[in-house]
C-alpha cells in the first residue's frame, strides 16, 4: 500500500522498489500523476489565456507599462517627474486613449 503524507504526497515504500517490475510499476504511478498534474497545468492556463485574450485588444499605448497610474479608469502616459515645469496641465488625449502632461 502507497504511503501518504498529510499533504498528500505519495512515498513508495521498500516494497514497491524492491525488484525491477516494481521498480517500474511505481515509476510508472508516480509519472502517471506527474502528467495529469501537468495536464490540469496547461489546461489552466489555457482558460486564462482565453479570458485575457479580449483584454490584450485594450492594451496600454505604446510605451506604457503595468505601473502606469490610471485617473477614472483612464490611462495617463509616463512622464519624468523631474522635468515636470509648474502649471503643467494633464489633458485627455483622444488619439492615444490617455492622459498626457502637456
Amino acid at each position: 500500500m502507497p504511503k501518504s503524507n498529510a499533504a498528500g504526497r505519495w512515498f513508495p515504500t521498500q516494497q514497491q522498489l524492491q525488484d525491477p517490475s516494481s521498480v517500474e510499476r511505481s515509476f510508472r504511478q508516480l509519472l502517471t500523476q506527474h502528467y495529469a498534474l501537468q495536464d490540469q497545468f496547461d489546461a489552466l492556463t489555457a482558460k486564462m489565456n482565453a479570458q485575457s485574450a479580449p483584454a490584450s485588444s485594450q492594451a496600454p499605448p505604446p510605451g506604457c507599462g503595468p505601473t502606469d497610474t490610471q485617473l477614472l479608469g483612464l490611462r495617463v502616459a509616463p512622464v519624468d517627474t523631474e522635468t515636470l515645469a509648474d502649471g503643467t496641465k494633464l489633458t485627455y488625449v483622444k488619439a492615444a486613449g490617455n492622459f498626457q502632461f502637456k
